[in-house]
């Protein structure tokens, strides 16, 4: 059976992780992968799964927007009459930062090229961009992993009453609380993304 592609770590994962050889909780595991996964979303403040829409952003400059994260860019086009209705495709947006796709990362912006006759608006909804947005086809490793961790916690919480991801310091403490784990928090900054998701 294909990983579904909005969860970030599987149930064998989790089972493994966890010693597990029956499948007596598989229902619960699955829907705890799920909900972390949606937690992960949430911190991160973008989409990792991918998902192919549009998107509509307010420029940061007349030649930058900031976008989430995407991997695949099929058109920008602006707001050319101020309706938010009438959007005139730009033939001189370009993917940015340079050369994010070469270290395996996404893509967080398009920037015109200087020759271009057109410029981004500035007011809100003034550039829609139409593309494949997220981390790629698969998960980043670190989130794969970060997946598993916290999908493990939450496993031991519930059936349990709690126990500790090993680690040093302020990582070594049972985290009873909702939300994710500290070390869990600290893997997954990098890929915070300020933007949000769809920013308009």
């Amino acid at each position: 059976m294909p990983t579904p592609t909005d969860i970030y770590c599987t149930e064998d994962d989790i089972k493994a992780e966890l010693g597990i050889t029956d499948a007596v909780d598989d229902n619960r595991i699955t829907r705890i992968v799920h909900a972390v996964s949606r937690q992960i979303d949430d911190f991160v403040g973008a989409d990792i799964q991918p998902l192919s829409n549009t998107r509509y952003y307010r420029a940061l400059t007349p030649w930058m927007v900031v976008t989430d994260p995407f991997t695949t860019l099929t058109s920008v086009a602006f707001d050319s009459a101020g309706d938010w209705t009438t959007y005139t495709t730009i033939s001189t947006a370009y993917p940015a930062p340079w050369n994010a796709d070469e270290s395996g990362k996404p893509y967080t912006g398009i920037i015109l090229a200087p020759n271009s006759s057109n410029l981004f608006p500035l007011h809100e909804r003034g550039v829609r961009v139409i593309g494949t947005f997220g981390y790629g086809a698969t998960a980043p490793n670190v989130i794969k992993e970060a997946c598993i961790m916290q999908s493990a916690l939450v496993y031991r919480q519930q059936v349990s009453g709690g126990a500790p991801i090993a680690g040093g310091g302020e990582y070594s403490q049972p985290i009873i609380q909702g939300g994710l784990h500290p070390m869990v928090r600290r893997m997954l900054d990098p890929y915070r993304h300020g933007a949000g998701l769809g920013v308009g």
